[in-house]
């Protein structure tokens, strides 16, 4: 990776940056061996691991009505990708990959580290981000990496991932509009609810939301950092595109869905709990059991590795 260290340390969790990247021309990432990963990711009659879609599904996707009627987990309609049936080009996965140019489709090759191949590499470039993220965002966990394969002109709609996001363009160019999730103008504190009940990663989008855009341009050796919970749409450029994300937890996105979680429950019990972030004692007060808890697995787990257990 490609990294400046100040602009790391300065916008890492709450601003888009561009990093760079010497992955180009890697072998995995070329068509052939993404169609093998396919397969693999998606075997008859097994789990899938791939999300296809056509590439002319509008940048909104969330059913505002419905949406609006309760926060409740159990009574919205979810608003997700798969959920929303959103129109799909009517090819395998394989298909889709093999013929990606012509069939106008985005593919989402996820968690591909069950790969060893790519679970080599997802490791190394994950070392580079912990040595600048660990300090500003300590307990990394649950890596993860996706590949995301895209027709020319290809929309991806706007949607939000919880995780800490790095997008690595390979091949092909992209833009990206990526709006502040801790705005509220953004996103509403029911919206973000009904995020951490389940309820989806689609994110209600509207043409006046692009004043609080930021818009980036990726190209090939090119990456870009998407804070958690910001949401975001993708317009591919023209020609077929391979990026790779590189996604991750950690305490501060633990926290933070843990106070939604603590706030639910308040709410449930006939309180009107405070806003997460609205007051930092608070906050804390609500965090104090899920920091011991999550100390306590940290210590549990360090103690039976250097026992030689399988933790």
């Amino acid at each position: 990776m490609l990294i400046h260290p100040a602009a790391f340390a300065a916008n890492f969790n709450h601003k888009a940056f561009k990093i760079g990247h010497t992955l180009v021309g890697h072998p995995l990432f070329e068509l052939p061996r993404l169609v093998r990963l396919a397969q693999k990711l998606s075997p008859p009659g097994g789990a899938n691991s791939v999300l296809y879609f056509r590439g002319d599904n509008a940048i909104n996707q969330v059913d505002v009505k419905a949406a609006s009627v309760s926060v409740n987990a159990q009574q919205t309609p979810r608003q997700t990708f798969v959920a929303r049936n959103l129109k799909q080009p009517a090819l395998s996965v394989q298909e889709t990959v093999a013929q990606i140019e012509s069939c106008n489709a985005w593919m989402q090759l996820r968690d591909v580290g069950t790969d060893p191949e790519y679970k080599l590499l997802l490791d190394e470039v994950m070392n580079q981000f912990a040595k600048h993220a660990q300090t500003l965002a300590p307990g990394i966990c649950s890596v993860r990496a996706d590949i995301f394969v895209s027709s020319p002109g290809a929309t991806t709609p706007f949607h939000l991932d919880e995780e800490h996001n790095f997008l690595l363009q390979l091949r092909g160019s992209k833009e990206l509009a990526i709006m502040n999730g801790s705005d509220r103008r953004v996103l509403s504190e029911a919206q973000i609810d009904a995020f951490y009940q389940g309820n989806g990663e689609l994110a209600a989008y509207a043409p006046e939301l692009e004043r609080f855009a930021e818009h980036v341009q990726l190209t090939p050796g090119e990456g870009v950092h998407i804070p958690p919970c910001y949401p975001h749409w993708v317009q591919n450029g023209n020609a077929v595109s391979v990026s790779l994300g590189v996604l991750w937890q950690s305490d501060e996105t633990a926290r933070h869905r843990n106070l939604y979680r603590v706030n639910r429950w308040l709410r449930g019990i006939g309180l009107a709990p405070r806003p997460a972030g609205e007051s930092a004692v608070v906050d804390q007060l609500k965090m104090a059991p899920f920091a011991l808890k999550r100390r306590a697995a940290r210590v549990l787990k360090s103690g039976m590795h250097r026992l030689g257990l399988n933790a």
